[in-house]
């Protein structure tokens, strides 16, 4: 049988809690030492683990993360709709569309698309006259 070796500590308690400790001994059958033992080891294993509290609140910041990343892809979603729509408003009423009204909307496209990939990686939206996207943003 392996020996354990153990280290003699002296502790103070007050005497109301001494005889809440005797109590619990006699009626348990255990040495108090003993008691004082696995007292400790539950208070030592519950101070390692993870708080509760803080283990929620790195949640509930990621999940707030995650929402203004929704709302800007929204936002963003209802800008480019709002585009499309009137473009496609304003082209439509030139039928038959000419080469230079499908240049220009090639280039108004491509515009849009390198937009849309500026604030998608986070840039903010550059300024514009337009009231109905001045509108739009408003909104967020």
């Amino acid at each position: 049988m392996a020996q354990t070796y153990k280290t003699r500590h002296q502790l103070f308690l007050p005497e109301d809690m001494s005889k809440r400790l005797a109590h619990v001994a006699e009626s348990s059958g255990k040495a108090r030492s003993e008691i004082l033992l696995e007292a400790l080891d539950a208070w030592f294993t519950r101070r390692q683990a993870p708080r509760t509290d803080e283990a929620i609140g790195v949640r509930l910041t990621r999940i707030e993360r995650n929402l203004d990343c929704l709302r800007r892809n929204e936002a963003l979603v209802w800008e480019i709709m709002a585009r499309v729509v009137r473009h496609q408003l304003i082209s439509s009423a030139q039928t038959p569309a000419s080469r230079e009204a499908q240049a220009v909307g090639a280039k108004l496209f491509a515009e849009l698309i390198d937009e849309v990939a500026d604030r998608l990686a986070g840039k903010p939206a550059s300024s514009t006259s337009d009231p109905a996207i001045i509108k739009l943003r408003s909104l967020q």
